[in-house]
């Protein structure tokens, strides 16, 4: 028979729920090569260059999910939340995704133009787990991708 004490359960506890969660959050490296990815990709068919990995705004992002407040901040930026198997690639789709909706005889800023800014050469992105209740009533990935220079200005086309 074997017996466990309340903190060697909770210890078991915590580790297998570490053991669940998905690889995109246990190697960075190919988290930030699946954001630079799939910005790339949309962004060669909108004749823009490559964008390069900032450490410096990977940085500045995760500070900002670690709040796990749905707002924007001042500088140029995409937010997605999404729950379940919600990774960096789902997260650039829903902001790519948005270009069905530009117009560019009336431009207006969206998360699709900040993605395919031409004067934009640097990228840097976070995903944090918010708690059920802080952004949606279940625990949701939250995404944050900063963006250097930032792009969105108004009266200027992408």
């Amino acid at each position: 028979m074997y017996r466990f004490s309340s903190t060697s359960i909770a210890l078991l506890s915590l580790a297998t729920s570490a053991c669940a969660a998905p690889s995109i959050y246990m190697n960075i490296a190919r988290q930030a090569n699946e954001y630079l990815d799939a910005h790339n990709s949309f962004r060669s068919q909108h004749g823009a260059n490559p964008l390069t990995w900032s450490s410096e705004l990977e940085t500045k992002a995760q500070n900002w999910a670690n709040g796990c407040k749905f707002e924007h901040g001042s500088t140029g930026e995409n937010l997605a939340v999404g729950t379940g198997e919600f990774g960096p690639a789902a997260a650039v789709k829903l902001w790519t995704d948005e270009a069905d909706q530009y117009d560019p005889n009336n431009p207006q800023p969206s998360h699709f133009t900040q993605v395919v800014w031409k004067s934009t050469t640097e990228l840097g992105c976070a995903v944090t787990r918010c708690p059920a209740g802080t952004i949606y009533p279940e625990e949701s990935n939250y995404h944050v991708c900063e963006y250097a220079p930032p792009g969105n200005v108004i009266g200027h086309f992408p």
